[in-house]
């Protein structure tokens, strides 16, 4: 009885040793493993210092961007308001014609809209001639156009 006492003693001392050489085995794939991971991370950390100034600076671009949409599109607010008004004002000339075109002869009615026809006209010219200057200005190079006889074709000339 003695023997199978030691046999059984000698495989218990087997399977612990076989227990310990796998769980040696495991924790060094682990260390491996976490090495790996460390070296990654190191990497990744290189990676997001040289990205985060960019970033930083697409961010503030971007930022500058915006704040020049919105004070553009400030800046045009009063250019609608104009043309809400103007509306308005050739709204109340239809309505006041309506009234008096029963009443009066064609030559009054010439005549008493001719300074709402002149006005308009003055502002389709003031309006043409600022959309050009705008025009000049934010193409940054000085083009002109230039119409030539050959069927009323425009060509750009270039300046400078």
């Amino acid at each position: 009885m003695e023997e199978i006492l030691y046999i059984a003693i000698i495989i218990v001392a087997i399977a612990f040793a076989l227990t310990a050489i796998y769980i040696a085995f495991v924790l060094h794939r682990v260390s491996k493993l976490l090495r790996s991971v460390g070296i990654t991370l190191g990497e990744l950390e290189q990676e997001m210092q040289q990205i985060t100034p960019e970033l930083k600076e697409s961010l503030h671009q971007t930022n500058q961007m915006l704040d020049d949409i919105d004070d553009k599109l400030k800046a045009t607010d009063s250019v609608f308001d104009t043309i809400d008004n103007m509306g308005n004002s050739v709204s109340n000339v239809n309505q006041a014609i309506r009234k008096n075109s029963d009443k009066l002869t064609d030559a009054e009615m010439a005549e008493k809209t001719k300074p709402y026809i002149e006005g308009i006209r003055w502002s389709e010219a003031a309006t043409y001639l600022y959309n050009k200057w705008k025009k000049r200005t934010t193409n940054g190079d000085k083009r002109q156009e230039v119409n030539t006889p050959i069927a009323g074709s425009n060509h750009i000339r270039r300046e400078g």
